[in-house]
């Protein structure tokens, strides 16, 4: 049974979504959430601690809640597009953490997953994406070591793909990607600090990585908060 103080928490969520309550004016009181909900002051208190929680509302002294400007980051599905370079585009803000950060040799067990021959020697890379203070993807990159020499940690905090053009003169071409929804694990919960509770999928894009002579050189596992994203494509009908 779902608690009533989350319905509210959703109604009023909605609300803010379809502008009801536009960004930078105030929710209702307190009092007069109570009497629209007709429950207890606790209840909304309870509602209201959840939209904080997820930075849709901030509490003003003496004045209320007021709603905070909250849109959808846009993940463009078909471009190769670094963090660095959607930071400039989109002007948000982004800071990454690296919490792993390894060399591995591909071996039979872990095929299956990098989809690279066994023997590839691999960069093995965890990055955390915190866009405006919020945990809202974790990238998870296996990179082919004897293509994409000298890789360090501190590269990989910035941007790998401005070391590959820039440093190493090598063109990224294309990628082939796969989008599912995918279940939280625990350790989605560790890195994705602040995740809502009741959240239990992240978006995943999956996707290899060539250069322009087709050599794949990159395995990459991209987990995104589904509540700050929105994926964007492009479509033209294909006429005969």
């Amino acid at each position: 049974m779902i608690p009533l103080y989350f319905k509210i928490y959703q109604q009023i969520k909605d609300d803010i979504r379809d502008h009801t309550y536009p960004a930078g004016s105030f929710l209702p009181s307190e009092n007069e959430l109570v009497t629209q909900f007709q429950t207890s002051r606790d209840t909304i208190r309870k509602a209201l601690a959840k939209l904080d929680e997820e930075g849709l509302i901030q509490k003003q002294r003496g004045k209320g809640s007021q709603v905070i400007s909250h849109q959808l980051r846009h993940f463009p599905i078909s471009g190769l597009t670094s963090f660095h370079e959607l930071e400039e585009l989109q002007h948000f803000h982004v800071v990454t953490e690296v919490p792993v950060f390894e060399h591995l040799t591909v071996t039979k067990k872990t095929q299956k997953t990098t989809l690279f021959p066994v023997g590839t020697p691999l960069y093995h890379i965890i990055r955390v994406r915190i866009i405006d203070g919020i945990y809202s993807v974790i990238d998870e990159d296996y990179i082919r070591a004897d293509i994409v020499p000298g890789l360090t940690k501190d590269i990989a905090k910035h941007s790998i793909y401005a070391y590959i053009e820039n440093i190493l003169h090598l063109s990224v071409a294309y990628a082939e990607k796969t989008i599912t929804a995918e279940l939280v694990t625990a350790m989605d919960r560790k890195l994705l600090v602040g995740l809502p509770e009741d959240e239990n999928r992240l978006i995943q894009v999956e996707s290899q990585g060539h250069l322009t002579d087709t050599t794949y050189f990159q395995r990459t596992i991209a987990r995104h908060r589904p509540d700050q994203f929105q994926f964007d494509e492009f479509a033209r009908r294909q006429t005969t």
